[in-house]
């Protein structure tokens, strides 16, 4: 019986401890998606008034004159860490205001640390001090307890703030990707991913390019270590493994030689979550980074398979892959284990190491930190993608992506009248045009961003438009075995090994045979704390 789950039922994401939550949610019993649309949702096709929206009717299905609110003053609760989009948020906030008089539009930066307690506190137990949007992807669990609207069926209605049906200025691949036991649970605004900075002035005084090959970038970092440079700055402490740059390498070595699995793990027909319209025509395509992509893994396979050793570590595909690790570390800086990420970042901003694995939001960083160097310490910079491996014995693919959605709202289960008005002001955020002011005003307030917008038709400050680039049509990861299916033990056991390994501890045929157990262990874990009975025909969920 398997747990309702992501459309891929493997974590893949930043997030701190583990890196691996973030498109595998733990599931709970809810009630069903017609249930749910019933209770908080419209018919797809309607044909209403802005003002009959906010008087109970249903959303918009053409854009319309500016809407009267409800006799009583209502409100809109943000309560989000999203800090770079402060001002854009505020400025959209007074627009939405004047544009619905009778709506106040709170707009809560909230710190981090804390923030997920909070939710799971304030959410649950309703009131006046819950929020109406906030970051989704910080309490994970909450849509599968009935808390939080399924969005999908608003997707086909026209938002009434570009007179387009909703998905349209929606990334609707990420929408179709990243759903919630077959629901759309969320809606990005923006994703994160990796790249690998590099110091241009440097590249162009020794002759050098962007690598279009993992061989010829190793052949770039010989060069460039023969000069006397560090040609890699990578932090090597345990938070490194566990959710920085030496985990996210190896989620993207895992993803590439674990390609030919997925046919192995996915759902198929009597499964309990085998979508025929996803994988009934699936046919795998090492060349295409978006194959899989939509295509539902089935947990049970999954644990099976590493259970009865169908799959797994201990063999020459995955001691090739570490072998190029480890082969790939001789460019890092000497001592790197135990270095932090901002001791990498410093090694690369004083112009020490040449070239920096980092995600999409170090871009707004980078720009202001080179700005406040003094003249002749300043450097040119641009980012290149993970390059494709070509010579291997097992014929790998091209590396893909390990990110996913940055700034993700979800929208808190309330009345319907109030579900109904935070679903407009979702909507007149995520236009082209909101979009643009939430850039603009972080660029101009020097704010982080976490990487390219995922709003179709916005418009970027050209400077960010390219660097953004070499982030974007990357694909996703879909298998990740640091651990096992984001149990936290597993992962931080891979993460001692590992680190054991590659500080030449243990030996790569002890490391593998120590991974393997890692995996073995954590299967009867997994069963117990999903409670699930391994009968992939038939849909648990916990109690």
């Amino acid at each position: 019986m398997g747990m309702a789950s992501s459309t891929d039922g493997v974590p893949s994401s930043f997030a701190a401890g583990g890196a691996d939550s973030y498109t595998n949610p733990t599931p709970r019993g809810r009630r069903s998606s017609d249930e749910e649309a019933a209770s908080s949702a419209p018919p797809e096709h309607t044909t209403l008034t802005r003002r009959e929206l906010l008087l109970g009717g249903g959303l918009a299905a053409a854009c319309a004159a500016p809407i009267s609110a409800q006799p009583a003053a209502r409100s809109v609760v943000v309560a989000t860490v999203s800090s770079g989009y402060q001002e854009g948020l505020e400025q959209l906030a007074r627009e939405y205001e004047a544009l619905v008089p009778g709506v106040r539009v709170k707009i809560q930066i909230m710190p981090v640390n804390g923030y997920e307690t909070w939710l799971r506190t304030q959410i649950p137990a309703g009131g006046a001090n819950a929020p109406d949007l906030f970051n989704a992807n910080y309490a994970w669990g909450l849509y599968e307890r009935g808390l939080m609207v399924n969005l999908s069926p608003y997707l086909a209605a026209h938002n009434p703030h570009t007179g387009l049906p909703w998905i349209r200025t929606l990334n609707a691949q990420f929408l179709e990707r990243f759903k919630t036991g077959g629901d759309v649970s969320f809606i990005p605004l923006d994703f994160i991913e990796i790249g690998f900075y590099y110091n241009a002035d440097l590249f162009l005084r020794m002759g050098l390019r962007e690598p279009k090959t993992w061989e010829e970038m190793l052949a770039t970092a010989a060069r460039i270590q023969q000069a006397g440079i560090i040609p890699f700055a990578v932090p090597g402490n345990a938070d490194s493994y566990w959710s920085g740059t030496v985990g996210w390498i190896a989620r993207f070595f895992s993803d590439a030689y674990t390609r030919p699995w997925v046919p192995l793990v996915m759902a198929r027909p009597g499964d309990w979550n085998y979508d025929a319209k996803r994988n009934g025509h699936f046919h795998l395509d090492l060349k295409d980074p978006y194959n899989d992509a939509y295509v539902v893994l089935n947990t049970e396979r999954i644990l099976a398979a590493v259970r009865d050793r169908v799959i797994g570590v201990n063999n020459g595909r995955f001691a090739e892959a570490y072998t190029r690790i480890r082969q790939f570390a001789r460019y890092w800086q000497r001592g790197f284990d135990g270095a932090s990420s901002q001791t990498a970042y410093n090694l690369f901003l004083t112009g020490r190491a040449a070239i920096l694995l980092e995600t999409s939001a170090l871009i707004s960083q980078l720009l202001r930190d080179m700005a406040d160097l003094p003249a002749r310490y300043r450097f040119r910079w641009s980012i290149f993608p993970v390059p494709p491996m070509t010579m291997s014995a097992y014929h790998i693919p091209p590396f893909r992506g390990v990110g996913g959605p940055g700034t993700v709202f979800g929208v808190v289960k309330k009345d319907p009248a109030q579900v109904r008005l935070v679903v407009d002001f979702l909507m007149f955020l995520t236009t082209p045009r909101a979009a643009r002011i939430l850039v603009d005003q972080a660029y101009r307030h020097h704010k982080p961003l976490n990487g390219p917008m995922l709003i179709p038709g916005a418009k970027l400050p050209e400077e960010l438009a390219h660097y953004f680039r070499p982030f974007q049509n990357r694909g996703f990861e879909k298998l990740s075995f640091r651990g096992l299916l984001d149990e936290q033990q597993s992962i931080w056991e891979w993460t001692v090994w590992a680190q054991r390994y590659m500080e030449d501890l243990i030996s790569l045929p002890e490391f593998l045979r120590r991974y393997e157990r890692t995996l073995l262990q954590a299967v009867p874990r997994i069963i117990a704390m999903q409670h699930l009975d391994m009968n992939p025909r038939t849909k648990d969920l916990q109690p």
